[in-house]
């Protein structure tokens, strides 16, 4: 023991020198390590608030919803038997004064409401009667309503106000439901009815087409046995076309992007812990190869192989521990001043907190990748021998001998590293796929970088020695043996193979969240307009008027009554689309253009002019609601005709676009039936009161709502991310271009004497400089071949399968970032010589 304290006291006092040129080493440890803590703990805080307050977040332990009708007696009764029930009734409608008007999200609920927490506002005292403060007094039900509405309709408590052409008075106003996050991102200003009021509402239509009427039962279930609850519930009800969920289920469409965008840091924190691997492997290959003097001497004076691994291995855990201690502290330090933010946005309350698990396995896996990439290095330490002292020095260290190291008892380390790594993964990401993918992804990439780059060398070789000379010696070099050539392409191109996966992550994530900043939210929607309206508008919009996009759609109403053959009273939907597209007429439209907020995810969009056949584009959570593909057949009832069509796509939308349908027909099916025309506004940035000004004076027969700061809630959200992955992909980028610089560390001292050797011989310095700025030029560029095709490759496979997002390429980007990587690579590397083709030979001959 005494032994291994002094060789490792004595590795740290050799280092002291030498610290600064570890720094890249450190960094890239340092990034790598703070990502994945940062992830692992936000991941942490979610799952462990999810877990603990699962019931009061739902309202209840499980949740029954649908969109069509209210639970029979029975299935009520069914409900009871499970525990305690709550009735939520959640729609969109038109609220309105005399002069104003406001788009309300309403939320209609029961006696019973809350089962658990607490409505907050300012008019109901803990303890207080829900059902008393909105019942029906003098002939009008109560309602809780948000402050903006207050403002919006000129209200007052204990003033009236029309919702759904039905009168109801303001008792207060509205803070947050205690089920507020399962609601997700909902469209309108938050409005709280009883059951009773709405059941009196006169007009039930929404301002918006397809947003229907939601029926939730919430229970609270006797044994609190959620797992069993939920198979029950499914057992009981899914068949009926109920969907059941659970408090993580019904945190909707936020918590998907957020795990997506976690799942992207967390790849990408993997990614540049494994170009961090890299950037210890070229940076100890180089220190090793450039203390190769000192080892031989350590060796002659009497230590052993064991000795000298200690030594190396003392600086190398020294130097993993700097950087692993930073990333802790800058990722544990980020997470928890983000941590709030994160939580509001979800609707989850997030308080800072520091989860010592999370940080304990974000640096254990800095640790064992640290040594991971070092064990190799470290096992060409123990090959030099004494007998370098007698021979030239700055030579490489000896090459690994694969066969002897794979059959002897040295591989066990390395093994044991792997299995660790993939262990603390496994714990991280919870998914084991993506950390074999990983893994393999890794592998496959060093093998063909290393089979690419010794086929490159062989055919340099061949080459006919004929050109320029400085041509001459550039290809010499790299194909010599004893070069480091393949050493640099290799981590080189590790560090390209990254950037490329990190692109195209990034594109395609930020694909995922629909371009939040790709289309304009619109600011006001008008429904029942007829054509002459329709023209005004467009005139308006041509002359100004702070009006910046108008967009007309016909719209009218149809019963879905038959799918692919079987009647539809007979289907089992799954979802909520489905079953509100079953649930009776509903709003249809057709389109010659694809909207600019939808994509098609499956099949084809109808060209402009297409005449027939008959084809119909559905929303693609209807491919699995309705268990239906393309070419299969739907028939609608329209003003009591039957109207068949053939699934040309199915597509995706975001609402904060404006406008769009479950189901939209081609042109040449529906126009001839009486349509009503559905128009959105998009008003200039601080000109949204003067274009409702002006709309309300020159259209005084359209009632006009304005919904754009509501979706602007959702397009903010997803801005706020679209811009997170840019810059931690930037920070990626950067990671990797260091790792890039770093490797051209590996045979400095080799290449520089090699530069004096060949000055002595009468090389010019410019052609010493030239020469090795087109070794480098070429290496990059052999480097950037196969990493190309492997980054694009493995981006395709981790946003196809571990993303599970589209998969969407932008050349233009990563071309740029190649070349930039490309131009750096041949720069640096001439740089390297430099000092060497400049000085006089003689001084750093003696110093080699």
């Amino acid at each position: 023991m005494r032994g291994v304290w002094a060789a490792t006291r004595i590795g740290l006092l050799d280092m002291r020198g030498d610290l600064r040129r570890f720094l890249l080493l450190v960094i890239c440890l340092a990034v790598g390590t703070a990502l994945i803590a940062g992830v692992n703990s936000v991941g942490t805080s979610i799952t462990r608030a999810i877990e603990t307050g699962a019931a009061e977040i739902m309202g209840g332990d499980i949740e029954l919803s649908r969109a069509d009708r209210l639970a029979t007696p029975d299935e009520r009764a069914a409900m009871e038997d499970m525990g305690r029930v709550a009735q939520v009734i959640d729609t969109n409608l038109r609220a309105e004064t005399f002069y104003e008007e406001a788009f309300a999200d309403v939320s209609a609920v029961g006696e019973t409401y809350p089962l658990l927490g607490q409505v907050r506002s300012p008019q109901l005292t803990e303890g207080e009667d829900l059902a008393a403060l909105l019942a029906e007094v003098d002939g009008a039900h109560g309602a809780l309503i948000d402050g903006i509405m207050l403002d919006q309709l000129g209200l007052s408590i204990g003033d009236s106000f029309g919702l759904g052409g039905t009168e109801f008075q303001v008792r207060g106003t509205l803070i947050g439901l205690p089920d507020g996050p399962v609601r997700g991102f909902r469209l309108g200003i938050p409005t709280l009815i009883s059951t009773n009021g709405f059941a009196v509402v006169s007009d039930r239509t929404s301002p918006l087409p397809g947003l229907g009427t939601w029926y939730r039962y919430k229970i609270h279930l006797s044994d609190r046995d959620i797992d069993a609850g939920l198979a029950s519930a499914v057992e009981q009800f899914g068949s009926a076309g109920w969907t059941v969920r659970s408090a993580r289920d019904g945190l909707g469409q936020m918590v998907r992007y957020y795990d997506l965008f976690m799942r992207f840091l967390l790849i990408v924190g993997l990614g540049s812990l494994l170009i961090g691997g890299v950037s210890v492997w070229t940076g100890m290959r180089a220190y090793i190869a450039e203390r190769s003097g000192v080892i031989a001497v350590l060796r002659s004076i009497g230590a052993d192989r064991a000795r000298v691994f200690v030594h190396f291995l003392a600086q190398v855990a020294a130097l993993a521990l700097v950087g692993v201690s930073i990333g802790l502290v800058i990722g544990a330090s980020t997470a928890w001043f983000i941590l709030p933010t994160i939580g509001a946005a979800v609707g989850i309350a997030l308080a800072p907190a520091i989860h010592l698990q999370a940080l304990a396995i974000a640096a254990g896996t800095g640790m064992v990748t640290a040594f991971a990439f070092a064990y190799l290095p470290l096992v060409q330490s123990q090959a030099i021998r004494p007998v370098l002292l007698f021979r030239s020095k700055g030579l490489d260290a000896p090459p690994v001998d694969w066969r002897a190291l794979l059959l002897s008892w040295q591989i066990l380390p390395l093994v044991a590293a792997v299995l660790a790594f993939f262990v603390l993964a496994w714990l991280m990401t919870g998914d084991a796929p993506l950390v074999l993918g990983f893994g393999l992804a890794s592998a496959l990439g060093a093998i063909l970088f290393q089979g690419f780059i010794r086929l490159a060398q062989l055919g340099l070789k061949r080459l006919p020695e004929a050109g320029p000379r400085v041509l001459r010696h550039s290809f010499r070099n790299i194909s010599a043996a004893g070069q480091n050539a393949a050493a640099v392409a290799v981590s080189a191109g590790m560090a390209l193979t990254m950037l490329i996966i990190v692109l195209v992550m990034q594109t395609n994530l930020q694909q995922e969240f629909l371009g939040a900043s790709a289309f304009d939210a619109p600011t006001l929607v008008g429904s029942d307009l007829f054509p002459d309206e329709v023209e005004a508008l467009e005139a308006m919009t041509l002359e100004g008027n702070g009006i910046t996009r108008f967009v007309s759609t016909p719209m009218l109403r149809g019963a879905l009554i038959e799918v692919a053959g079987t009647p539809a009273d007979e289907l089992v939907t799954r979802g909520p689309e489905a079953t509100f597209l079953l649930a009776g007429e509903v709003p249809l439209t057709y389109r010659t253009h694809l909207p600019a907020s939808s994509r098609v995810t499956a099949g084809e969009w109808w060209a402009a002019d297409h005449a027939e056949p008959a084809l119909v584009s559905l929303h693609q959570s209807l491919r699995h609601g309705l268990g239906v593909e393309l070419g299969d057949t739907l028939t609608f009832s329209i003003f009591g005709e039957e109207v068949s069509a053939t699934i040309a796509s199915f597509r995706d939308y975001s609402w904060q676009g404006g406008i769009d349908f479950l189901a939209t027909f081609s042109p040449g099916v529906i126009e001839n039936y009486p349509t009503t025309l559905f128009a959105a506004v998009t008003a200039a940035p601080g000109a949204e009161e003067d274009v409702t000004r002006l709309l309300a004076s020159e259209l005084p027969d359209i009632r006009f709502i304005s919904v754009g700061d509501t979706l602007k809630q959702v397009t903010d959200a997803l801005s706020q991310l679209s811009f997170a992955a840019s810059l931690i992909g930037g920070l990626a980028v950067g990671n990797g271009l260091l790792v890039l610089i770093g490797s051209l560390s590996t045979g400095r001292r080799q290449r520089e004497a090699d530069t004096i050797i060949t000055k002595v011989l009468g090389a010019t310095r410019s052609e010493l400089i030239g020469s090795a700025f087109l070794q480098y030029l070429v290496l990059a560029v052999l480097a950037a071949i196969p990493a190309l095709l492997l980054g694009i490759g493995m981006g395709r496979f981790v946003s196809g399968l571990l993303l599970a997002v589209e998969f969407n390429l932008k050349l233009d980007i990563i071309v740029v970032v190649l070349a930039v990587a490309i131009a750096i690579t041949a720069i640096l590397g001439a740089m390297t010589i430099l000092r060497a083709a400049s000085a006089r030979p003689a001084r750093l001959l003696r110093d080699l």
